[in-house]
């Protein structure tokens, strides 16, 4: 019955998608014009001293450091900025163990590009505001201790830094104890802020990039304790971007990952509601080196976008969430004055499949007299793809 509902639905809305279709490309270029006025542009902002040599912008010294750097998206954001010989490329994580192991690797793409990275570690605790602190300094300041100038509590250097640790824990929500929501909000939103927090003021220029989730989007079934952290994290990076609209040289990202083979994922495929499963299926399974490419390549651009996203799915999803956010690309702020109107028809179609697939399940539940199972001890064996890669 689901299934007949959306197809005649489908059949119903061929006139009014057509006519969202043809008119989207006429209000693109009627408002082409003053859309290029009214998106943001950092060169705009005050600055007592921007250098425009390019020479100097090829040799200045870009330190990458990445929380959750031991394995995922993480991991492979280090990789992927070892591969473009980046001065420098720091990861940080809890695991002692897990980062030597990740550094060998690391040690190992550096070896094959024949790069001249200065590839560092840091074992510290995200939840851990004064830690993260201290790491910072000595980070960021250990080449200035002997300068007692101004200028020496900030680093000259370019600084990208990747906010890329976290977990998850999908089930219904019912199962979920109150110590997971807790935690959760420690690692994966405080965990962020507090990152930013020891960073941010030692920075002069570079690129902040929070790392949400396409379930900080919308929220997906069976993960109702990360999705509201992730949500979060949109929110926190729309507060920085205004607070630092007068600062041109440093940028902030909100980066939105697909599901993805990750060793978190693997873990998250053990527990997952079937429903889960079921509803993320369709979005395919992203690699991670591919997801950390776009993101190294989102940061380190010359007029960083706001959001970066992944997939047609991530770029609609994108569009239909945009809000009030900032844009600076051009032809972001074009699709969603053009096409939120045929994206929005497109994502009820979406949500009544997820919705058809969560009322079988029950359906199905109901007919066998089943309850919903908790963590591992689902009965169902398919294997599917399941929501963002999770760090740390």
């Amino acid at each position: 019955m689901g299934m007949i509902k959306i197809a005649a639905a489908g059949i119903l809305a061929l006139p009014s998608l057509l006519v969202l279709v043809v008119t989207a490309p006429i209000v693109a270029l009627l408002s082409l014009p003053s859309l290029a006025l009214l998106k943001f542009q950092a060169s705009e902002a005050p600055s007592a001293a921007v250098n425009n040599d390019e020479s100097d912008k090829d040799t200045q010294e870009q330190h990458a450091i990445i929380s959750g750097g031991s394995s995922g998206i993480g991991l492979s954001i280090a990789h992927d900025c070892i591969k473009r010989g980046m001065a420098k490329v720091t990861i940080l994580a809890r695991n002692k163990a897990k980062l030597e192991k990740a550094v060998k690797e690391l040690e190992s793409t550096k070896a094959t590009c024949k790069a001249s990275t200065i590839i560092s570690l840091r074992s510290v605790d995200v939840s851990n505001a004064a830690s993260l602190e201290s790491t910072a300094q000595e980070l960021l300041l250990s080449n200035n201790k002997n300068d007692k100038t101004k200028e020496s509590k900030k680093s000259s250097a370019t600084i990208y830094l990747f906010c890329c640790a976290g977990q998850a824990h999908p089930g219904y929500f019912e199962h979920v104890s109150s110590a997971i929501f807790a935690q959760f909000t420690e690692i994966n939103q405080l965990g962020a802020i507090y990152t930013v927090q020891a960073f941010l003021p030692l920075m002069t220029k570079g690129t902040i990039v929070l790392t949400s989730s396409m379930a900080g989007q919308l929220g997906v079934y069976g993960y109702a304790a990360y999705s509201p952290t992730k949500f979060a994290l949109r929110g926190f990076a729309e507060v920085l971007h205004a607070e630092l609209s007068d600062q041109p040289e440093i940028h902030i990202q909100v980066a939105f990952p697909p599901d993805t083979d990750t060793p978190g994922f693997q873990e998250e495929e053990k527990i997952k509601p079937h429903e889960t499963r079921l509803v993320s299926e369709n979005a395919g399974l992203a690699k991670a080196e591919d997801i950390a490419h776009e993101m190294v390549s989102a940061a380190s651009g010359s007029n960083p976008a706001f959001l970066v996203y992944f997939s047609f799915e991530g770029w609609m999803l994108s569009a239909l969430t945009s809000g009030m956010s900032p844009v600076s690309s051009l032809g972001d702020v074009v699709t969603q004055v053009a096409l939120n109107g045929l994206f929005r028809f497109i994502s009820l179609f979406y949500l009544n499949d997820f919705w058809r697939i969560i009322r079988n399940c029950a359906q199905e539940r109901l007919d066998k007299g089943e309850e919903k199972k908790r963590p591992g001890e689902s009965s169902i064996t398919e294997t599917t793809s399941s929501e963002n890669a999770k760090q740390d």
